[in-house]
C-alpha cells in the first residue's frame, strides 16, 4: 500500500534561557512546542497517530558507529503529550551538549483509509531504516519496533522526504560528533541500541 504523508514545518526549540532554573526551562520549552503547533493550524487532536523525529540542530551530531546524525529519537503517538514527557526527562538537558545547540522536531501525520496502524510502520520503518545506516538505533530510542517494520510500501517521494529527516541535510555542516563516555548518565542508553549485525554499509 501508498502511505500518505503530511508534514508539519519544522519546529525549533530555543535554548537561550539555559541558565535558568530547570523547571523554567522545562516550561518555557513545552510552551514554545505548543505554540508551534497552534500556530500551523493544527489542534493536539491532529497529532494523535503521527510519527516525531527529535534532532539536534548546530555545529553538534551524534557519533553512532557507522555514521554521523542529528537524531536523537523517533517517536510516535500523541505528540504534544509524549514531547511534553520527553522533556520532562531527557529532552530539556540537551542545551549541555554546548550552548550553539538547539532542537528541532520533524513532525508526520501518515493517514490512510482503514489502517489506524500506518504510523506505527512509519516509526517502525525510520528507526529500522536508521540502525541499518549507523549501526544503532537513535540515543535515546532502545529497541526497534519489530513488529510494524515493513508493512507499507511508499512512493518515491514519500520515502526520500522520510529518509531525509535521519541524516544531516544539505547545506548544514556540523563541525563536531559528540558520543557519550562512561562517566556520562546517558552511556548506557546510547549503547543500548548498537548492533553491528545490521549494518548495510
Amino acid at each position: 500500500m501508498d502511505a500518505e504523508l503530511s508534514w508539519i514545518d519544522p519546529i525549533s526549540l530555543d535554548y537561550a534561557m539555559a541558565d535558568v532554573e530547570p523547571d523554567r526551562l522545562l516550561k518555557n520549552l513545552r510552551n514554545q512546542l505548543r505554540d508551534a503547533i497552534t500556530d500551523q493550524g493544527f489542534a493536539a487532536s491532529d497529532l494523535r497517530r503521527c510519527v516525531y523525529v527529535i534532532r539536534v540542530c548546530g555545529p553538534v551530531a551524534v557519533a553512532y558507529p557507522y555514521g554521523d546524525s542529528p537524531v536523537l529519537y523517533i517517536g510516535r503517538g500523541d505528540a504534544p503529550k509524549r514531547l511534553a514527557s520527553h522533556l520532562g526527562n531527557w529532552l530539556h538537558a540537551v542545551h549541555g551538549f554546548g550552548k550553539a545547540v538547539s532542537v528541532e522536531l520533524r513532525i508526520c501525520i501518515p493517514r490512510r483509509r482503514n489502517n489506524a496502524n500506518l504510523f506505527k510502520c512509519v516509526e517502525a520503518d525510520l528507526i529500522r531504516w536508521f540502525q541499518h545506516k549507523n549501526g544503532a538505533v537513535p540515543f535515546f530510542n532502545s529497541k526497534r519496533e519489530r513488529v510494524w517494520e515493513q508493512k507499507v510500501s511508499y512512493t518515491p517521494t514519500g520515502q526520500r522526504l522520510l529518509r531525509q529527516t535521519l541524516g544531516v541535510g544539505s547545506g548544514n555542516r556540523p563541525q563536531w560528533a559528540i558520543r557519550p563516555l562512561p562517566s556520562n548518565a546517558a552511556y548506557d542508553v546510547f549503547h543500548k541500541g548498537f548492533d553491528p549485525s545490521v549494518w548495510e554499509g
